[in-house]
This record gives C-alpha cells, structure tokens and sequence, in this order.
C-alpha cells in the first residue's frame, strides 16, 4: 500500500467510516470535478455553520448526515463514496465506504484543522460535502449534472 492510500484511509478510519475499497472507474463526476463544483464561487451552501464554536462539530456531523440522506448519498447498506482533503488524493479518486452508528465526519480535517471532504452517491447524481470558508463551514448538496 503506497504512503498517500494509507493516510487516504487512515483519515478515513479516524472518522469511524468503514472503508470498502479505492473506486477507479466509477461513473459520474471525478474527485476533481466535485471539488471544482462544490468551491464553486456561485454555489450557495444548504447549511453554514461557524468555524469556531462550542458545539460546531457536532453540528456538522448531524447536518451533514441528514442533507446526505435526504439527497440519497447513501445506499441501502449506508455505503457512499468519499473524498477527503489529503496529500494524494485527487490522484487516489473516490473511496468507497459505509457509514456506522460511530460515524463523525468533523473529524475529517486538512492540514489547517478545517473539516474539509465531499461524498458522492454510487450512481453520481449527487454529492453533499463540507467546505471551509473565511467564518463559516458550508455544507453544500448538488444533484449533479450527468
């Protein structure tokens, strides 16, 4: 296992995501064109929280989830796809995973501490993810044009 798929799915791991597999061929957007779409100046977020806060992570974990399920991220047996922000994984692409009652996604951090990533539906018609922004987290879900 090279260096950067290991830090990919430690992080990942860290978050009590169970991980399933790398995803090469998948259909629908990439890992790059989530992201381009995503941090997309004119996309306004379905939730904003702030980035400091007494009770900001656990607010994002619960909202993330709920906006996830209800734009259908997750399959019947919870699993998704998932970008996190880490050296690599643009190259890595999506990485397949399953949800757990444990699941905290405010633990999926960049290197500035912010909760940073993107999951996407196995069919690719959607994604819901988490972004960083000046003040706020913006928790943002789009239907994905095909």
């Amino acid at each position: 296992m090279k260096i950067q798929e290991k830090a990919l799915l430690d992080k990942i791991r860290g978050s009590r995501l169970k991980p399933i597999g790398l995803v090469k061929d998948s259909i629908g957007v990439t890992v790059d064109e989530a992201w381009r779409k995503i941090a997309n100046f004119a996309v306004e977020p379905s939730v904003t929280l702030p980035l400091r806060g007494e009770r900001t992570a656990e607010h994002v974990n619960t909202h993330w989830r709920q906006l996830a399920r209800d734009a259908g991220i997750f399959s019947d047996n919870e699993t998704f796809l998932i970008t996190v922000v880490t050296t690599g994984s643009g190259d890595l692409g999506w990485v397949e995973v399953q949800l757990t009652p444990e699941t905290d996604v405010s633990r999926l951090r960049d290197d500035q501490d912010r909760i940073e990533f993107i999951a996407r539906s196995h069919s690719g018609h959607h994604v819901c993810g988490v972004t960083a922004e000046e003040y706020d987290y913006w928790i943002v879900s789009l239907p994905m044009d095909e």
